[in-house]
């Protein structure tokens, strides 16, 4: 319920609940909660249908080269968000973004994306009490 909550404080739409239920269902830690849920405020404000890029990013996670079933399917959207994300910071460890984002590790961009997001993700949930 926690993250549900973050997640609406930010955009409460109609996906918001399912992206909430699937994040709580597939990461494995607050870290990866805490990122996935400023990713998806930022790039789809919490709307599963969303699609940028020219077509190439796809869900609220803006995932290129995904499935286009991650346009209707939450849980595959944020497994899919969620392995990136973690090869992304297995990459790049001060920037764990930098890689999801196509920054390369180490650049001013990556550091900001990854500011970003957390410090996003970390507001909502404080917000909430969750930390």
């Amino acid at each position: 319920m926690l993250v549900t909550l973050a997640m609406r404080q930010l955009a409460h739409t109609a996906d918001t609940d399912a992206l909430a239920e699937a994040l709580v269902a597939e990461a494995r830690s607050w870290d990866e909660v805490t990122w996935a849920i400023g990713i998806a405020y930022r790039e789809g404000s919490n709307r599963l249908g969303v699609v940028g890029d020219q077509g190439r990013a796809l869900c609220t996670y803006q995932l290129h080269r995904a499935p286009r079933a991650v346009l209707t399917d939450a849980r595959l959207c944020t497994r899919i968000a969620l392995e990136r994300l973690r090869a992304s910071a297995r990459l790049c460890p001060s920037a764990p973004l930098a890689a999801y984002a196509g920054r390369p590790c180490g650049s001013d961009g990556a550091g900001l994306v990854s500011r970003d997001r957390w410090r996003i993700g970390l507001a909502a949930l404080r917000k909430v009490g969750g930390t």
